[in-house]
């Protein structure tokens, strides 16, 4: 039988140097980092990179990491701003954007033309995305992406919980209307 150890028990092993937590931590969220960063920045390679350094950074602040704040927030919090700083450097603005790799996402369960529509819909949600402020664009894609909690993503944002609410609502009033705009219709 597996014991599955909370966040913060591992984050405390991982302070205490132990490899076997270290390893079990990035099993747990690497997949789930790579997933949010590469919404972030819509570029397969840099979400790569910024993943990797993400990773770097935990493990070298790990030792600062408090309990009483969710480790799922710390972490997601350390990506965002990973993120956001990798994003706003003059090589990326120059070099890397175009170089965007085209991905399938299939669902075995799905028929090949049920696949397809569903790609084509999550690639009309991140176009449109895209085009809303990066203010409701994190919010949405921490709540709906990343399945955070209202209260974990106002600790990733630093941010107070209504103002979270307010930008999710803002966000998704102006992403339904972005959709219609470009006359997509979801489901």
């Amino acid at each position: 039988m597996t014991v599955i150890i909370s966040d913060e028990e591992l984050a405390r092993q991982i302070q205490q140097g132990d490899e076997t937590a270290l390893e079990t931590m990035i099993v747990r969220y690497h997949s789930k980092i790579f997933s949010y960063i590469y919404l972030m920045s819509k570029n397969y390679h840099s979400a790569n990179d910024i993943t990797q350094e993400v990773f770097i950074k935990i493990c070298r602040s790990i030792r600062t990491y408090h309990p009483e704040f969710p480790f799922k927030a710390w972490i997601y919090a350390i990506a965002l701003n990973t993120c956001k700083n990798y994003l706003k450097s003059a090589y990326v603005q120059k070099n890397v954007f175009g170089l965007e790799m085209s991905e399938n996402i299939w669902d075995s369960e799905d028929t090949p033309e049920e696949s397809l529509r569903k790609q084509d819909e999550r690639e009309a949600i991140m176009e449109v995305l895209t085009k809303l402020s990066d203010i409701h664009r994190e919010v949405i894609i921490l709540r709906f992406y990343e399945e955070l909690k209202l209260e974990e993503i106002a600790l990733v944002l630093n941010i107070p919980v209504g103002t979270v609410k307010s930008r999710l609502s803002n966000g998704l009033n102006n992403l339904k209307k972005l959709l219609k705009e470009e006359g997509e219709e979801l489901g």
